[in-house]
């Protein structure tokens, strides 16, 4: 299969159109996944100085967090060959077996932290196995978003950027409910409740949302597009010799959002160790950023599926990287919890909400169908590892470096200018397989 072949390829559909309650079961059981994927992520970035203290106890307080960034971003290396292997595995199996896969690992992953027992009662086998549920919980969610991104943008061609859209907008409620339950936990427990164990709350409902989620995913049906495909190949093996530019044009793609989405969820510890914001407000920016995230994304997306999709996307991608670096000055020299959430609303709805909603939509449009999961996995995996998961530590030790609390704006800045590059080039790819299509090529 050449390389020149259209990316917007359509598989062969299934000869009954589904039902609109199969298609409302299958995005609620698709969306709920990524609520749990985020929901798990966010949770341990917003409670990573108390997991710093409970499982990677060392001398000084800022090698310690470095640690539990570290492991955060420990999960990211995972996820390149969980995608590699789920991907694989939903473009030949299906999508819905893959991504009933994703969700059971998600909850194993997510459930081995809840009752983790910390350094003081087993020493090293506490962050050996924090490392251990990162790996997995890494793993699993490497297939989840190309899983989902696939099932969702299928299910519509025209409206393929307000359907993807929607696993944004389920990170947004993971946001939102990851961020507003540690709110009430800071507000109903005294420090050292939340120490010994009521920080552990948060992370036992995510092995309850993990069942629900495959639950539904066994009850939901396949994708018309998979239907039909051929699956006797080997998808990551054609993706690798054949379309490697494609491949990393969206790795690139991934870079202004993922930078900007994890710094948003590193910036409640930028608020309480460097901006010294009182705990209960350093989550504040992240609740009305979540609550963001789960409106706009198909709002934009819908301006993308009947305007100009790249477009839009260049539009919000300049405005969030030429302002962030006078926003973070501003929060440097102002800092309260009002003027952060200016700030994280500001950045979630230019990168997260206007540019990264409609990203899926492209990933669907550069790919073929027959490879389009682990495509679509591969390169959000590895763009996450390199712009997104140790974003929080990159950020952490480049501050203690230089001494500079705006450089989060900068960071973004060089994140934004590298997508637009991959999505001017990107045009050009899809330009050119199109042209290619109707040559018959």
């Amino acid at each position: 299969m050449s390389n020149s072949q259209p990316a917007t390829g359509v598989g062969n559909a299934a000869a009954t159109p589904p039902s609109h309650k199969s298609v409302w079961l299958a995005l609620v059981a698709t969306t709920l996944g990524g609520v749990l994927e985020w929901y798990d992520l966010i949770l341990y970035g917003l409670f990573a100085v108390t997991l710093s203290h409970l499982f990677f106890p060392v001398s000084s307080a800022a090698g310690s967090l470095l640690l539990s960034l570290g492991s955060f971003g420990v999960a990211f290396v995972a996820r390149p060959v969980g995608a590699a292997w789920l991907g694989s595995y939903a473009d030949r199996k299906g999508r819905r077996h893959g991504l009933v896969l994703s969700s059971v690992l998600m909850t194993i992953g997510t459930g081995i932290l809840a009752v983790l027992p910390s350094y003081s009662h087993i020493g090293l086998l506490a962050p050996c196995a924090v490392i251990l549920s990162r790996l997995l919980q890494g793993f699993a969610a490497g297939g989840e978003f190309g899983g989902a991104a696939t099932m969702l943008a299928e299910r519509s061609q025209k409206w393929r950027g307000v359907y993807s859209s929607l696993q944004w907008s389920a990170g947004g409620v993971a946001v939102t409910l990851a961020s507003g339950i540690a709110w009430c936990v800071h507000q109903a427990f005294t420090d050292a409740q939340i120490t010994a164990w009521a920080w552990r709350l948060p992370f036992a409902l995510g092995m309850v949302l993990g069942p629900l989620t495959t639950w539904l995913r066994l009850l939901s049906d396949e994708s018309p597009e998979f239907i039909g495909q051929q699956t006797n190949h080997h998808p990551l093996k054609e993706i690798i010799q054949k379309e490697p530019y494609r491949l990393l044009l969206a790795m690139g793609l991934v870079s202004a959002g993922a930078s900007g989405s994890y710094l948003n969820i590193y910036m409640p510890t930028l608020a309480r160790t460097e901006l010294h914001v009182g705990q209960a407000a350093s989550f504040m920016g992240t609740l009305v950023s979540g609550a963001l995230t789960i409106i706009l994304p198909p709002l934009f997306a819908v301006f993308g599926d009947k305007i100009n999709r790249r477009r839009m996307m260049a539009v919000m991608a300049v405005l969030g990287g030429v302002m962030a670096w006078p926003f973070f000055k501003f929060l440097v020299a102002y800092p309260s919890g009002a003027h952060l959430v200016l700030v994280q609303a500001f950045l979630v709805t230019t990168l997260y909400c206007g540019y990264y909603a409609s990203v899926p939509a492209l990933f669907a449009e550069l790919f073929l169908p027959r490879n389009r999961t682990t495509a679509i996995a591969l390169s959000y995996a590895l763009g996450q590892l390199l712009f997104g998961g140790f974003t929080p530590m990159v950020l952490s030790w480049l501050i203690s470096r230089f001494h500079d609390k705006t450089i989060p704006g900068l960071y973004l800045l060089f994140a934004v200018m590298l997508s637009l590059v991959c999505l001017a080039l990107s045009q050009k790819v899809v330009a050119r397989a199109s042209v290619s299509s109707k040559k018959g090529v």
